[in-house]
């Protein structure tokens, strides 16, 4: 990866790539850029530098088709997991669908079905094979993993609340979050659980507090100073960026801080609630 973009506490995130792929996928008509930080669009264009390889056939092509070689491309860089694929294929199809209700056979309509195709495919293909594993156990894994990461302070540049919703987004697009929607219903507090009881121990351990000393907001929201501030900044915003200030006000205001926060974010909130609404927000919604 180059940039500074990706060089600070960024550089390991694996939901970049499947949040990057389902933007990709959604296309022009889908994207919100009125809505969101007007730094928003250059931080995916400096991702798509970054984390994709640039073909030499993009050149010179339309934007559409352009976006779907990259999307391409970075699918081969590194596979793709379940929930990626699976949003991929479900934004590609409703394109897809739309260009087909209105009659258009141009060949970029025709690329977009075939690429629509060959991810429901793989998704599908991914979904079985997850099926027929143990899910439980990656799961676990997948969360020790993580959680040692914050521990090891690989989160840091960003707030004690950023770090906490950026734990829970690299949980949910990996083995955690394939576990937690293909497994069954009655494993999901067991799976939740012990991720909601770490998750408030490590947010309260960031302010020296008790999982139930209430702060004011800010205090959670405050990002320590560091080199490329703004960067870390901006990237939490486009991570954030699909979820509503009303639907979802705790992970809205978490991430958009270049906003006054949500009418639904508690002035007042202990590590418990915090991490209460945000794993409500992120994984119950």
């Amino acid at each position: 990866m180059n940039g500074s973009l990706v060089e600070g506490p960024g550089r390991h995130l694996r939901a970049l790539r499947g949040r990057l792929m389902v933007e990709l996928a959604k296309g022009e008509e889908e994207e919100r850029y009125g809505r969101l930080h007007p730094q928003h669009q250059q931080v995916r264009e400096r991702l798509q530098k970054s984390l994709i390889a640039t073909r030499a056939e993009s050149v010179g092509a339309t934007p559409e088709m352009a976006a779907l070689q990259m999307l391409e491309s970075l699918s081969r860089q590194s596979p793709p997991g379940h929930l990626a694929l699976s949003l991929t294929a479900q934004a590609l199809a409703r394109r897809s669908q739309r260009l087909v209700e209105r009659g258009v056979c141009a060949p970029f309509a025709q690329a977009l079905e075939v690429t629509a195709g060959h991810y429901q495919h793989n998704a599908a293909r991914l979904e079985t094979q997850l099926r027929q594993s143990d899910l439980l156990a990656a799961a676990q894994r997948h969360v020790s993993e993580v959680m040692a990461r914050w521990k090891n302070g690989e989160f840091n540049g960003w707030s004690p609340a950023g770090r906490c919703y950026v734990v829970l987004e690299e949980l949910r697009w990996g083995a955690f979050g394939d576990a937690l929607r293909l497994g069954e219903p009655q494993e999901k507090n067991a799976l939740l659980q012990p991720v909601y009881n770490e998750t408030v121990s490590r947010l309260a351990q960031s302010v020296n507090a008790s999982p139930d000393t209430r702060h004011f907001y800010q205090q959670w929201l405050h990002t320590p100073p560091q080199p490329g501030l703004l960067e870390h900044k901006d990237m939490l915003c486009w991570l954030g960026a699909v979820y509503d200030s009303e639907r979802q006000p705790v992970s809205w205001s978490v991430t958009q801080t270049w906003q006054s926060v949500s009418l639904g974010m508690p002035r007042l909130c202990s590590a418990r609630r915090l991490v209460n609404a945000l794993v409500e927000e992120i994984f119950l919604l």
